[in-house]
């Protein structure tokens, strides 16, 4: 797939210590339009989606082979277990398999390697994120590649300790905060050929129905189509069922991922696909709720029906151990000037609280309930109006 790099994607190759297992490039747009108003029309979660600085974030998805790449730099050992056995074994998603021991492990592509990871809880993201602050080094899990840089985890993984961790104020790459996600999703201008009110309602620019279809798309209007669960009952050729599939049947022996980016004329504002479908990833939003330690998680994924795509569907809270097959991440980033200026120079200005075991009886009733604290699923819409107080 063709790609085109900005400024800011390319900064970490000039990171120190760069992993002997290649170096994990992520694409990124830059957001702009600082001090945006914010969506006050969202009725779930009013005032979201303002932010006032400027930053870059992921133009995709963190694929699997950059989480590969990721488990064999400080893996080998995998103390913190940043490596789920079901993404080798769930055949709907699975990308990465290991082998080996303790203290010898390694890992390899299953696959397509541009399917975006899955069964990545909170403090495995952070954790990522913390590594391509340090410049992907190699290494035992530590305070030099994963322990330290974005986020000061120190060993944590209990829910209340990742969900109590916030960002440190000179981290480079860390997990977009929910206004950054949800900004670099459906805002554009009003000024410039954005909605009245600056958001959309799908995260493609539109604010009508986006379809269902194996990408790049063969719908009426492919900027935009994507990867969710979307029937119209119609020999159309598009809307089936699963995107991938063409099927309103589940099967567990298939994989209902698609590319990051295959959806090449469905893009945001800023530049950003698969926002609205593939899977739903993880930000830094955090909660705790009558005792319940909550991180946010936002967008629809394969399995979701369209309107979890939408501003009012799109928000939802995990528990931050939670590791499921319709969750990923994406990063973002603020480069350091110094950086920039290094790499113009150099480059030329024109160059839930357990692992989840699928348990499926075939409807679609069960892809709409993955376990999911979705408020319109799980919890009442005061709890939403709580966490979002």
């Amino acid at each position: 797939m063709k790609r085109t790099l900005d400024v800011a994607t390319l900064i970490v190759v000039l990171l120190p210590c760069v992993s002997a297992f290649g170096t994990v490039i992520v694409e990124t747009v830059s957001v702009g339009d600082v001090g945006n108003q914010s969506d006050i029309h969202n009725i779930q979660f009013s005032n979201t989606g303002r932010v006032d600085a400027a930053y870059s974030i992921g133009k995709y998805e963190v694929t699997v082979g950059q989480y590969a790449a990721f488990l064999n730099a400080v893996a080998a050992t995998d103390v913190y277990g940043l490596y789920n056995p079901n993404m080798a074994t769930d055949l709907n998603v699975a990308g990465i398999a290991r082998i080996g021991t303790p203290g010898s492990y390694s890992y390899s592509v299953i696959g397509s390697p541009d399917h975006p990871v899955t069964y990545v809880g909170w403090g495995d993201a952070a954790r990522f994120a913390n590594w391509l602050n340090n410049g992907q080094p190699v290494g035992l899990q530590d305070n030099t590649t994963t322990e330290e840089g974005a986020y000061f985890l120190h060993g944590a993984t209990s829910e209340e300790a990742l969900t109590l961790l916030g960002r440190q104020l000179n981290a480079k790459w860390f997990l977009p905060s929910e206004n950054q996600w949800y900004k670099s999703a459906y805002y554009q201008p009003p000024g410039q050929g954005g909605d009245s009110d600056g958001y959309w309602q799908y995260p493609m620019k539109s604010n009508s129905t986006p379809y269902s279809d194996q990408p790049p798309g063969a719908t009426p209007n492919n900027s935009r189509v994507g990867n969710f669960f979307k029937n119209d009952g119609l020999a159309n050729g598009f809307d089936d069922g699963f995107a991938v599939t063409a099927s309103t049947g589940y099967n567990a022996s298939l994989n209902y991922l698609t590319d990051v980016g295959a959806y090449s004329s469905s893009a945001s504002y800023y530049g950003t696909f698969d926002q609205g479908g593939n899977v739903s990833e993880w930000n830094e939003y955090n909660a705790n709720v009558a005792g319940f330690f909550l991180r946010g998680v936002l967008g629809g994924a394969w399995n979701n029906s369209v309107q979890y795509n939408s501003p009012s569907g799109a928000i939802l809270w995990l528990s931050p151990i939670s590791e499921l097959a319709t969750v990923g991440f994406r990063v973002a980033s603020i480069p350091e000037p110094t950086s920039v200026l290094l790499l113009l120079a150099g480059f030329g200005l024109a160059s839930f609280s357990c692992r989840y075991q699928r348990k499926c009886n075939g409807s679609i009733s069960w892809a709409e309930r993955q376990g999911y604290m979705r408020h319109r699923d799980v919890w009442p819409v005061v709890l939403g109006q709580i966490l979002h107080a």
